[in-house]
């Protein structure tokens, strides 16, 4: 028995484990369909069976499906609270143990070789995997015995194997082709559609933006054609509610049907199917069994919009980053959906010429993370992670707290990225706004270039205090499920505050890519492309309501002018040069009148007798 670093796909319809041996991939798929793994779970009384066996028990030709399935589990994980499975309650992630269990179990059978111990892995995730799914997995996966080395972006993933399982030479021309160039993976499968815009440049490939769409997966899909076989069976039989008189666990066993269906009219050569189900209701005579003839067309005008929104969010990440169809070298298109004629046409007609058809769809994530594994390849920031601070003027600034470049942790670790202290430098309102963002594009970032918000956080302060005495302990870390924490405590008040995220983008090297420094900037600046367009011009996103009062120096040309006035007269002194235009600006509209101790928005309105200051508007 070998132990090596696996790689891991937990799907919502399929799972797949997969090893490199020497330069070869290794899949352990399911030995008497050749496939991945259903990710279906049964709990049959005291016992629990797993993949293919408890996907054909929903698919029984006699009698009707016995009820404890759980079909798609991974999607669990997004939920509040626990699953309710034939009288048992059960939390998500001891749903999820029972499939990585299965999977391990499965590696461990004797094959051409020897078994495997499968102890270790890097293990994929959804782009929008929040930190609750992440760290709901790595307990599901402890409880299976295997411990999570590094996640990685299923996208990135695949990304990843497409590149580096080429033989050299053949590698060598596709990342001399792609170099400098920007590359769309659309990654469709049972339970998401993510989506990662990506650089590739010296080796090293930078995502630049991710988008995760749940609710539009192939389940969804497989719903949708069920309803349509319900309908066709109801009006073929003049039934009012074919629901109703549906057998238990007959809903589990049609959406299987259905899946079926799907699968074959994803086929060029197929155009119509028959989704067969006995003993589908509770009723005498022909009733009973449902026989329903799909076509493809039928499915295609049912699932339409599906299909619509899914295209839609590539069109909407594209706008997001600043690229065009045009910008995009090439789209790898992975997942079983991308089968379906309708969305491959669709991304046809944005990439035409780009998007190859891949034998190994329904794998290559997996083997992704196989050689990523294999490489012994770690994660680091794409982009810079930075915090907006006040500057001279008035709208502020931002500063670097963690490098592009940076290298990301491992298994139970907790890297530290910053930490420095903040000076609050309005604390009227009692409170220290900061607002924490990273760049929209890679490479050089300049002051006016575009930020996106990562989120805003607030901590307590002394609103007593003298502008810049009030001093914020700021820390900035990333824990083993890439889950960053903004610690902010006021000194004085002693207030903490923590700001969770984890929505921000990777790098990864290829073996080949010889002298990659994790600590440094490995990507390359748009106006330094060879041959390529920079992408065009983009606003800033930022979210921010609040203005920040946050400083990293004792500056007083960044506090506000009405606020300076009041803690240091003398600062607007006839020789005085210090205040900038801006603190000039803010202590005359915001400093009452001497003498009628209104707010200059006021009289400047209605004008003023007693300052001899006519008003500078007309009545109605």
């Amino acid at each position: 028995m070998s132990e090596r670093v696996f790689g891991i796909d937990f799907g919502t319809t399929n799972s797949l484990v997969a090893i490199v041996e020497g330069n070869a991939i290794i899949d352990l798929v399911d030995s008497a369909t050749m496939r991945p793994h259903p990710s279906v779970v049964w709990y049959r009384g005291p016992e629990v069976v797993v993949g293919a066996q408890a996907k054909a028990q929903m698919d029984l030709t006699d009698g009707s499906a016995p009820p404890g399935f759980v079909r798609s589990p991974k999607s669990a994980l997004r939920g509040d609270g626990p699953l309710y499975v034939d009288g048992q309650t059960l939390q998500p992630s001891d749903v999820v143990a029972e499939v990585l269990k299965y999977l391990r179990a499965d590696a461990e059978k004797p094959r051409e070789s020897d078994g495997y111990t499968l102890n270790r892995a890097v293990v994929t995730i959804p782009v929008d995997f929040g930190g609750k799914e992440r760290r709901s997995l790595r307990k599901a996966a402890r409880n299976a015995g295997i411990s999570i080395t590094q996640f990685v972006h299923e996208p990135a993933a695949a990304l990843y194997a497409y590149l580096r399982s080429s033989q050299d030479e053949a590698q060598d021309v596709t990342l001399s082709r792609l170099e400098g160039r920007t590359v769309l993976v659309f990654d469709w499968g049972g339970g998401t559609l993510d989506l990662t815009l990506c650089r590739i440049s010296c080796g090293v490939i930078s995502q630049i933006a991710n988008a995760g769409v749940n609710e539009i997966g192939g389940d969804r899909f497989d719903e949708r054609i069920r309803n349509l076989v319900r309908e066709k069976h109801a009006s073929a039989h003049r039934l009012e509610d074919v629901t109703a008189l549906e057998q238990p666990g007959m809903a589990a066993r049609l959406l299987q049907q259905c899946e079926r269906v799907k699968i074959s009219l994803s086929r060029p050569t197929r155009d119509f199917e028959v989704a067969i189900v006995k003993n589908y209701l509770r009723a005498e005579g022909d009733i009973k069994d449902l026989n329903v003839r799909v076509s493809k067309q039928e499915i295609e005008d049912r699932t339409r919009d599906i299909v619509r929104r899914g295209l839609v969010a590539v069109d909407e990440l594209l706008d997001r980053a600043g690229y065009t169809h045009q910008d995009i070298a090439l789209c790898l298109a992975t997942g079983g959906m991308t089968n379906v004629p309708a969305i491959r046409n669709g991304l046809t007609e944005r990439f035409l010429g780009r998007v190859p058809l891949l034998p190994n769809s329904d794998t290559i994530i997996a083997e992704g993370a196989a050689w990523i594994a294999h490489d012994g390849v770690r994660l680091t920031l794409s982009k810079p992670i930075e915090i907006l601070v006040a500057d001279t003027s008035g709208f502020g600034t931002y500063h670097p707290l963690a490098p592009a470049g940076q290298l990301l942790p491992v298994e139970n670790q907790v890297k530290p990225l910053a930490k420095l202290r903040l000076l609050c430098t309005d604390p009227r309102d009692g409170r220290a706004v900061v607002e924490l963002a990273k760049p929209s594009k890679l490479g050089r970032i300049g002051a006016g270039d575009a930020r996106l918000t990562i989120g805003v956080a607030t901590v307590d302060v002394d609103p007593i205090a003298a502008p810049l005495v009030e001093r914020i302990k700021c820390e900035l870390q990333i824990d083993q499920d890439f889950i960053g924490k903004l610690i902010l405590t006021s000194e004085t008040e002693g207030h903490r505050t923590e700001l969770e995220f984890y929505d921000i983008e990777f790098s990864l090297s290829l073996r080949e890519a010889d002298g990659h420094d994790p600590d440094q900037d490995t990507t390359t600046d748009d106006a330094a492309l060879t041959g390529h367009r920079s992408p065009r011009a983009i606003q800033n996103r930022s979210n921010v309501t609040a203005r920040t009062n946050v400083s990293v120096k004792p500056d007083r040309r960044v506090v506000p002018g009405d606020v300076a006035r009041l803690n240091w007269p003398e600062y607007f002194g006839v020789q005085s040069r210090e205040p900038t235009l801006r603190q000039k600006q803010e202590d005359e509209f915001y400093t009452p009148c001497a003498l009628c101790h209104r707010l200059p928005t006021e009289f400047n309105a209605d004008g003023c007798e007693q300052c001899h200051i006519p008003a500078q508007r007309q009545s109605a």
